[in-house]
């Protein structure tokens, strides 16, 4: 995934996004202003939704940066040099210059990003009951809300196939196991793309239910595809490796 726009660095590590990015913000935005936010705060004016519609999105797409940081920032700890940070429509991508020296650092690798989706989700829920009152209000709906998105971003992203975190947490395990990283990264792939069908099935689902949200889980479902169909054949073309813990 190139990047459109560069905003700068942290931690040395460019940070820049795809111009679909904005068709994230623009669908995210539109459902909190359509839909999710008056049925949950009724009562307010479209200007209202719509302006806490569009700062939840901005807010949201914010902590999918704090997921890809918690990947790259792990990975420099491991000395695994990481070239770039990308956000686009369906999340964001941390490229790596190679591997970490062990499992375990690719384990640790791999689950940083959940975690740090995890954490985000604590917090919110956290916030959120701070905020609680007894008419409910756009803030803590908005805050709420965002808890239950990093919570299912964390949930969502261990499932056990690549290019997902937990199809890379079960390379490590099996990388761990056999000693051999090309050989963990073709059975994760073929996990990869058993979930993809899955994800692709599951929005077959829900459009015949005609629910248009089946449109966004057959697109993710086909990039899973063929991300884990790349890595796969990659791997069969990588030199042995056995480095183990």
């Amino acid at each position: 995934m190139k990047e459109t726009f560069r905003f700068g660095r942290i931690a040395g590590i460019p940070i820049g996004t795809h111009w679909s990015v904005l068709g994230m913000v623009l669908v995210v935005s539109g459902t909190l202003a359509w839909t999710t936010l008056p049925y949950l705060v009724p009562g307010r004016s479209a200007a209202e939704y719509w302006i806490t519609g569009v700062l939840v999105a901005v807010v949201f797409v914010a902590s999918l940066l704090v997921h890809e940081l918690a990947h790259a920032l792990t990975a420099l700890r491991f000395r695994v040099p990481v070239q770039r940070i990308t956000l686009w429509m369906l999340g964001g991508v941390s490229v790596l210059d190679g591997d970490p020296e062990t499992p375990r650092g690719a384990f640790l690798i791999a689950a940083a990003g959940p975690a740090a989706s995890l954490g985000l989700g604590g917090l919110g829920v956290g916030g959120g009951l701070l905020l609680r009152a007894r008419e409910h209000s756009l803030l803590e709906m908005s805050v709420l809300w965002l808890a239950v998105m990093n919570l299912a971003l964390c949930v969502f992203n261990l499932l056990p196939g690549v290019p997902l975190d937990g199809g890379r947490v079960l390379r490590a395990l099996l990388w761990h196991r056999y000693g051999d990283p090309r050989k963990a990264t073709a059975v994760a792939a073929v996990a990869g793309q058993a979930v993809g069908v899955l994800v692709a099935l599951a929005g077959v689902a829900e459009l015949i239910t005609k629910d248009p949200g089946g449109l966004w889980l057959l697109a993710v479902g086909y990039v899973i595809v063929l991300a884990a169909t790349a890595e796969g054949r990659q791997a069969r073309h990588r030199p042995v490796s056995t480095s183990t813990d």
